[in-house]
C-alpha cells in the first residue's frame, strides 16, 4: 500500500481539501490495460461479472494435481499482474492464482471504494472456486488488499484467509485531524473477531508504510479472540516481502491445512512463527 505521508492527510485535513482528494491518495490505480507479458506462459486474462453489472478483468494460472488455488487481493497501487510475478516461484511448483483487479484498476470500469471493491472480491471468488474445482481456495489480502480479504471474510466461508502487511482499521493510518475525511473503513480488527476459518498473519519488521504494530494489533486481536492460526514476523522485510522469503512461508501455511498437516519447507532463520493459541 502506497499512502502518500501521514503529514499530507493532516493537511489535506486543514485546508479546503475535497473527499476526491483523499479518495485519490487511498486508491492509486494503474491506467494501463493488463496484460500478461513477462509472466508465466499458463497466465490468462480473465474477466468475472459483478453483482452491480460490471465486467471487469484479472490474471489467472490454473493450477496442477492436487495445488490449492491462491485468490490475491493487492494493495492500493498495485495490480494482477504485479501479484502473478510476485507469486511465479509457486506457479512454478502447480499452485494455481486468480489474481483479482479491482474496479477502476487497469483499464477496469467503475470507481473503486470499499463497498464497490467488496462487490469485486465476491465475483473474483467465484471465479477462483470454479477453477479450482475440489481444491481449497486460500485468501491472500496484500496492504489494502488484506481490508478487502478480512470483507470477503465477512460474507463466505474461507478455506483459509492469509494478509501480509495489512492494518487494524485504515482510519488508523492517518492522523485524527484527517480521519472524519475518510469513508472507506476497512475495520479488520473487528473483522478478526468474526472469523470463522484459519488466519495467517505475515508482517515485516521493516514495513514503513504499515509499520509492525499494526501486525502486532491484529496478533493480539486473533489471540484473544482464541483464532486459529498464527502470525509469521519477518525480521528485515518490507511492506512486500521479498519472494525467497514470503514463499516458504506460503508453502508452510498450505501444509498446515492439509488433512492430516503436513510438514512444510523449512523457513529462513529470518522468520518467526507465533501461534494464536
Amino acid at each position: 500500500m502506497r499512502f502518500y505521508p501521514l503529514a499530507a492527510f493532516a493537511l489535506m485535513a486543514v485546508t479546503p481539501a475535497t473527499g476526491q482528494s483523499i479518495h485519490d491518495r487511498i486508491y492509486q490505480p494503474p491506467s494501463a490495460p493488463l496484460t500478461t507479458a513477462g509472466l508465466p506462459a499458463t497466465a490468462t486474462i480473465d474477466q468475472v461479472s459483478t453483482v452491480d453489472g460490471l465486467l471487469l478483468k484479472g490474471v489467472e494460472v490454473p493450477p496442477k494435481g492436487d495445488a490449492p488455488v491462491l485468490l490475491i487481493f493487492h494493495g492500493n497501487a498495485g495490480s494482477a499482474a504485479r501479484s502473478v510475478d510476485w507469486f511465479a516461484p509457486l506457479v512454478a511448483k502447480g499452485y494455481g492464482i486468480v489474481a483479482a483487479e479491482y474496479r477502476g484498476y487497469s483499464a477496469n470500469p467503475g470507481r473503486p471504494d470499499e463497498k464497490g471493491l467488496a462487490a469485486d472480491a465476491d465475483a473474483f471468488y467465484a471465479r477462483a472456486r470454479a477453477l479450482a474445482g475440489g481444491r481449497k481456495v486460500i485468501v491472500i489480502g496484500h496492504s489494502l488488499g488484506g481490508g478487502v480479504a478480512f470483507g470477503l471474510s465477512t460474507r463466505q466461508t474461507l478455506d483459509a484467509l492469509v494478509t501480509i502487511g495489512t492494518f487494524t482499521r485504515l482510519r488508523a493510518m492517518a492522523p485524527r485531524i484527517a480521519r472524519a475525511f475518510i469513508s472507506d473503513r476497512y475495520e479488520n480488527a473487528v473483522a478478526v473477531r468474526a472469523l470463522d476459518e484459519p488466519y495467517y498473519l505475515i508482517h515485516g519488521t521493516a514495513d514503513d508504510t504499515v509499520p509492525a504494530q499494526f501486525g502486532n494489533e491484529l496478533h493480539n486481536a486473533a489471540v484473544k479472540a482464541g483464532k486459529p492460526g498464527a502470525s509469521y514476523v519477518l525480521t528485515g522485510q518490507s511492506h512486500t516481502p521479498e519472494a525467497t522469503v514470503l514463499m516458504p512461508v506460503i508453502e508452510s501455511i498450505v501444509a498446515r491445512l492439509r488433512t492430516p498437516p503436513a510438514v512444510g519447507p523449512a523457513l529462513p532463520d529470518t522468520v518467526k512463527v507465533y501461534p494464536f493459541r
